[in-house]
């Protein structure tokens, strides 16, 4: 039997990988080139602005990268956006707060990128009726009209777009958020949306731990842990296949999983190398953060989260720029009962005012830049 040395010895000792099959074995299991072609920008032959619009926004950050957008075309110079009902996240998100947060980001890269191709874009919300508090509905977010308009501001953070990233590493050791680059965040954000931070380590340490408290009851939840289970991408073959979800991929990653200790049924069982390795891997992100913002809202109607993605958007946008490292840390703002104590610290650790709703949580730091994340083709996203 593998013990939990040998697998971290795997896992990340480059001298193991050679031993086991030459430099060539360095080149295995990498990310498929079309899982994130759509980083490099909508094709020359597209045409339609709202499609080229689209290749832009589907590049939005959002929960679990399940990508539940889809755009109704069939009405010419509009755009129908509704959320696919089968990529919702019903255990940890259970009222899909989080998931409107990310239709709103979406929302915001498309406006982005219309104006740059000189189309103001007159937006409609719920133009079918508001979708209820507790429910994705059936009917469409938002209706979205192309219009020419020569007037129409571009947007300086459009340029940022194919660089943004939610960067999951280390940060550099000590490293809070400087105030200039703080500044720069709040000043992408606007009413109805607050935006707050800390840097002072008294306030970090706590925010720290109640985010790995947080992390472990998702974890150690069995149905909130099986939803992510069920949408983690091992190795490139499943990356390939499905270009969404949670991706692990390399050659330490190759190794295991061909050894069978880096399968779904081993991230399932609590007692397995594999779940502990990644208890460590995700809380050790944690600590090794120097500084956290966050977003609140005085309600929490749809309007609202929608509002957020946009902000929330529009803050990486400009974190890019200025070489800041941002990426949520969610767990502890979820609405599942079994995280209802995390969730109370944290409203008080943010002093987050009574009645309001905590929309965002982040870690913010210094790093290496990040690889991009899959996207599914452009075609899944549309329809005629």
């Amino acid at each position: 039997m593998a013990t939990r040395r040998t697998f971290l010895r795997i896992a990340g000792t480059s001298a193991v990988i050679l031993a086991a099959g030459g430099a060539a074995l360095t080149q295995v299991d990498q990310m498929p080139d079309a899982a994130v072609e759509a980083w490099r920008g909508p094709a020359a032959s597209i045409s339609d602005p709202r499609v080229r619009a689209i290749s832009y926004a589907l590049l939005a950050p959002n929960p679990h990268n399940m990508q539940a957008w889809m755009a109704d075309l069939s009405e010419p110079g509009v755009v129908t956006f509704v959320c696919d009902p089968a990529r919702l996240l019903p255990q940890t998100d259970p009222f899909s707060r989080q998931v409107v947060i990310g239709c709103g980001c979406f929302l915001e890269l498309l406006r982005i990128a219309a104006a740059e191709q000189g189309y103001r874009v007159d937006q409609q919300l719920f133009p079918q009726g508001i979708w209820p508090e507790n429910a994705v509905g059936d009917t469409a977010l938002a209706r979205l009209t192309f219009v020419k308009d020569p007037n129409v501001a571009r947007d300086p953070l459009f340029a940022q777009i194919l660089r943004r990233r939610s960067v999951k590493v280390h940060y550099r050791a000590g490293e809070g958020a400087s105030d200039a680059h703080v500044a720069a965040l709040a000043g992408v954000v606007s009413t109805p949306v607050s935006f707050a931070s800390t840097r002072v380590p008294a306030e970090v340490a706590r925010l720290k731990a109640i985010c790995v408290a947080a992390y472990r009851v998702e974890a150690t939840t069995h149905r909130t842990h099986m939803e992510t289970v069920e949408r983690l991408r091992i190795g490139a073959d499943a990356i390939a296949q499905h270009r969404d979800g949670l991706s692990i991929h390399g050659p330490g990653i190759w190794l295991l999983k061909t050894a069978g200790l880096m399968t779904p049924a081993a991230f399932a069982d609590p007692t397995s190398l594999a779940f502990k390795q990644t208890i460590d891997l995700y809380t050790g992100w944690i600590e090794n953060s120097w500084s956290f913002g966050w977003m609140t809202t005085a309600v929490n109607d749809r309007a609202a989260q929608i509002a957020t993605g946009v902000a929330y958007v529009r803050a990486n946008l400009m974190a890019t720029e200025a070489g800041l490292a941002i990426a949520p840390l969610s767990q502890a703002l979820q609405e599942f009962p079994e995280m209802a104590r995390e969730m109370q610290a944290m409203l008080a650790a943010t002093g987050t005012p009574s009645g309001h709703t905590l929309q965002m949580f982040f870690r913010m730091g210094y790093a290496d830049p990040a690889p991009a994340t899959p996207r599914r083709p452009l075609n899944d996203f549309i329809r005629a």
